[in-house]
């Protein structure tokens, strides 16, 4: 899976699970989690549920606490996915 589908797809979960008063083209890669796209710590957790289905990777809790961009969302996806315990 590209970066791009990564990130059109992580945008599809937060436009339908967490944020539906966004647009899908409102999430861009500098997006910021919390301010731009206003998803607070219960939002979060809920994105982080949301990845490990739609994605079965698993972002361990050191890589959660980073996540501050979409683009950070998307390379802790990405290595979630290269990991052989994913």
């Amino acid at each position: 899976m590209t970066t791009d589908e990564i990130r059109d797809t992580l945008a599809r979960i937060i436009v339908e699970k967490i944020n539906s008063a966004l647009v899908v083209e409102e999430v861009g890669w500098d997006s910021t989690l919390h301010d731009d796209l206003g998803i607070d710590s219960l939002g979060a957790a809920e994105l982080l549920f949301e990845i490990e289905e739609a994605f079965g990777a698993q972002i361990g809790t050191v890589d959660a606490a980073s996540l501050v961009t979409v683009r950070d969302a998307v390379t802790a996806i990405s290595r979630g996915l290269q990991s052989p315990e994913a």
